[in-house]
């Protein structure tokens, strides 16, 4: 029992070992990642720009308007299309292993396969919190430096600023391990990636044409909607609070998950 036991912490630090050499040594990791930073900061730039340019300055602003002001969400918005680039590379952790063929050598080298699902989970989300929150940040200031000439931005300090590019960072992370999880479960880099990107933008388009109430009422569990809710200082007031949307990101993060852990033990490699 006591070898068995010694043996498990071995076992995990060479499975993240193993996950992390494989995550940092392909392009594909490096390429979604450029990805995701060059659409995050260069849309978040532009449309911060248009909103100072359209927009009056802070100080000919109506209380209402300056009540409605969200320069969070405008200096954010380039991560809608980032969040693609992080899920593709969720997929992409599992995926290619397949389409090579590699995944048999993984699997003879570590049997138990949760233990690599695990592990690559670990790691895919630690990588990608660490660059979404850099991301996050990186947009954020770039949008408020755009939108400081007409002292229109915000700064860490304001009420639901940090928490809110925080969340947005994690979100990233959240999509990454979804993205994972749909790799586990349907095998083929096209497949999942497909899959993805209809959970992420179609669904919620399709329910947000419904008529009311059942477009709110349904779309709050979506997972873009939930992931906007989290980071935005004036959600919408029908969908739920940052914190609750925060849980319905994660029970989507630990559902992918859960059913790719019980698929991988029961099928073929």
């Amino acid at each position: 029992m006591t070898t068995i036991t010694a043996r498990a912490p071995a076992r995990a630090r060479g499975a993240l070992a193993a996950e992390w050499i494989k995550l940092r040594s392909v392009r594909s990791t490096y390429l979604a990642l450029a990805t995701a930073a060059l659409a995050a900061i260069g849309l978040g730039y532009m449309i911060t720009h248009y909103q100072a340019r359209s927009t009056p300055s802070w100080a000919q602003m109506s209380a209402h308007a300056r009540a409605a002001w969200d320069p969070v969400a405008y200096s954010l918005g380039g991560l809608s299309i980032a969040q693609l680039a992080f899920g593709v590379l969720g997929v992409l952790v599992i995926s290619s292993e397949h389409a090579t063929g590699l995944i048999r050598t993984t699997f003879t080298a570590l049997p138990r396969r949760r233990t690599v699902l695990a592990a690559k989970a670990a790691v895919a989300g630690a990588l990608t919190l660490a660059a979404g929150e850099l991301i996050a940040f990186a947009a954020f200031f770039t949008g408020q430096w755009a939108l400081s000439g007409k002292h229109l931005n915000a700064t860490l300090s304001g009420p639901g600023v940090l928490r809110g590019v925080l969340a947005a960072g994690l979100y990233l992370a959240v999509i990454t391990v979804v993205g994972l999880g749909l790799g586990t479960l349907i095998r083929h880099t096209a497949g999942a990636v497909a899959a993805l990107f209809a959970l992420v933008f179609l669904i919620p388009q399709v329910i947000h044409a419904m008529p009311a109430p059942w477009d709110t009422r349904i779309g709050k569990y979506m997972l873009d909607n939930a992931g906007q809710q989290m980071a935005a200082l004036h959600g919408a007031p029908s969908y739920f609070s940052p914190g609750a949307s925060m849980i319905v990101c994660a029970a989507y993060a630990a559902a992918a998950l859960a059913g790719a852990g019980f698929v991988i033990t029961r099928r073929d490699a």
